[in-house]
C-alpha cells in the first residue's frame, strides 16, 4: 500500500486536474467547493478518477463527505484498508 504522502499527492493531482488549479494551492484542510469551486459534477469527476487511480469502488454518497482533500486520504484510507 502506498504511504500518506504518495496518496496525498495522487489526490492532489486528481484535484488539481479537475479543478484546473495548481497542486501548491491545496492543503490537506482546503475546502474544495468554497475555496477551490469544485462543482458537484467535478466531485463525480474526482470520484471516478480516485476510483481509476486506486482502484477502489466508491458510493456516491460519500461524496458529501468529501469536502477537504484530508476527508478524501480518509474515505480512501478506509477503503484500501477493507
Amino acid at each position: 500500500m502506498e504511504n500518506q504522502e504518495e496518496v496525498y499527492e495522487k489526490v492532489y493531482g486528481i484535484i488539481a486536474d479537475i479543478a484546473e488549479c495548481d497542486v501548491k494551492d491545496l492543503s490537506p484542510d482546503t475546502d474544495l467547493s468554497n475555496e477551490m469551486g469544485v462543482t458537484s459534477l467535478m466531485g463525480l469527476e474526482v470520484l471516478v478518477e480516485l476510483e481509476r487511480n486506486f482502484e477502489v469502488s466508491l458510493d456516491e454518497e460519500i461524496l458529501i463527505k468529501m469536502t477537504t482533500p484530508k476527508d478524501i486520504v480518509a474515505i480512501l484510507n478506509e477503503e484500501l484498508a477493507n
